[in-house]
């Protein structure tokens, strides 16, 4: 069944002569929301210029102090129920967090698209300023496409001020690389990965963008053992950034790690540390 939705969406994308949504597999039914987590939450709907709905969750600090606020942007799959857990754990640490759907995920109105996908990431990122929620450090946490394209939003010059430092967890350098990495798991779609990857888009490609999310400090992770972007990716994005920078080498499956004391304790360590 993988299989042939794999040649699918191949199909697909010969015959349209390129398409984004290969890198979207949203689901729309919840598996469960944070009181099922024994988390105060609030439902928030944001709203694009158009009337388009973007529905998110804000999670309150369970603490008197606040330590910070995050930005949660997760990966291709799912939606917020099932990327909950990454970031459950915070609001008990001191910190507010900020969850979104992108278009086409959970009660996001819409289809995904990566043009789409960067308008919703910046709706939440002007929010959080507008309504005042931003108490300081303003922590940018993206993990896979959810890091991937936030390099591309925070890297805007219109940005620049906006959020104080930035956390990514298995980014990949670009779109049209990994289509290629994806394809070439598979000995029936490797030999049209030639033909797919070049049409994806190049537009934002985190390689090129992730110089100037600088001067915010940078900790980029990636997983050694990461079966679904490779790890070269996220030391290449590094490689590639500019001061200041730190890059955390991981263990474990793709985008587990926030869910392990030991990383749990890096990420607050980075915050305390490095975020002004």
């Amino acid at each position: 069944m993988a299989l042939l939705l794999r040649l699918t969406l191949l199909l697909t994308l010969l015959g349209v002569g390129g398409c984004s949504g290969l890198f979207f597999y949203p689901m729309s039914d919840w598996v469960q929301n944070p009181s099922r987590q024994g988390l105060d939450y609030e439902d928030i709907v944001l709203i694009h210029p158009d009337g388009q709905r973007i529905h998110g969750w804000w999670l309150p600090s369970a603490t008197d102090e606040v330590r910070g606020t995050v930005y949660h942007l997760h990966g291709n799959a799912q939606n917020i129920s099932t990327h909950l857990m990454n970031v459950a754990w915070l609001p008990e640490k001191g910190y507010q967090v900020l969850l979104i759907d992108y278009r086409g995920y959970g009660l996001s109105e819409g289809e995904p698209d990566l043009a789409g996908a960067r308008k919703d990431i910046q709706l939440g990122l002007d929010w959080l300023y507008a309504a005042d929620r931003v108490k300081p450090p303003l922590v940018v946490f993206g993990q896979s496409l959810g890091a991937s394209l936030a390099t591309g939003v925070l890297a805007r010059a219109g940005n620049a001020g906006k959020g104080d430092c930035v956390i990514l967890e298995a980014p990949f350098t670009s779109y049209q690389s990994i289509t290629r990495d994806v394809m070439r798991k598979s000995w029936v779609l490797w030999p049209f990965s030639f033909l797919v990857a070049p049409l994806m888009p190049d537009e934002a490609d985190p390689i090129d963008r992730i110089a100037d999310i600088a001067p915010r400090p940078l900790l980029v992770m990636h997983s050694i053992e990461d079966g679904i972007i490779p790890f070269e990716h996220g030391k290449a994005l590094y490689e590639a950034a500019a001061q200041p920078k730190t890059f955390q080498r991981l263990r474990g499956k793709h985008i587990r790690s926030a869910q392990a004391e030991d990383v749990r304790g890096r990420l607050q360590d980075f915050i305390r540390e490095d975020c002004p």
